[in-house]
């Protein structure tokens, strides 16, 4: 599992890109499924734009019981699953958990702006494959979906 600092304005590679989205083609996506849960409905929004525009296809939820039937109804219909770590009512490890439960090989991701040490275990040890520290950008996500959609499961 890999982790990263978040990424400020002020480090090199963190400049703005064009409309034309430069080096993003390294990672594009060919249609694959991304199940996005988050319970802030704004970062939803933003993230579903920006991996629609990386070409993957995304079904994106604000309730994590909503997210789960979806899951349940047709897990192999999702090539990869993005949750945050912290929602009201709900653990984004608990939820990563139930989703491995029903499919071990499908890549699991958290978004969160921290996390502790105890978290980190835990998410490592339920099989969850990449950490992305909020805020992120699309070539950072581009990149860590890239990377564990090319990659088998271990």
């Amino acid at each position: 599992m890999i982790t990263r600092e978040p990424s400020h304005p002020t480090e090199p590679g963190s400049e703005p890109r064009g409309r034309e989205d430069r080096g993003l083609d390294s990672f594009r996506a060919n249609g694959e499924r991304v199940l996005f849960l988050d319970d802030e409905e704004p970062i939803v929004l933003l993230a579903s734009r920006m991996l629609k525009r990386l070409g993957f296809q995304v079904e994106t939820h604000t309730n994590a019981s909503h997210a789960m039937e979806s899951f349940r109804r047709e897990p192999e219909s999702f090539d990869l699953v993005l949750t945050d770590l912290s929602m009201p009512g709900a653990s984004g490890l608990e939820f990563a958990r139930a989703v491995l439960a029903i499919r071990p090989d499908i890549p699991v991701v958290l978004t969160t702006g921290y996390i502790d040490p105890k978290d980190l275990a835990e998410a490592r040890e339920i099989g969850v494959r990449e950490i992305i520290l909020k805020p992120t950008t699309i070539e950072e996500m581009g990149r860590a979906f890239h990377r564990l959609l090319s990659t088998p499961a271990s």
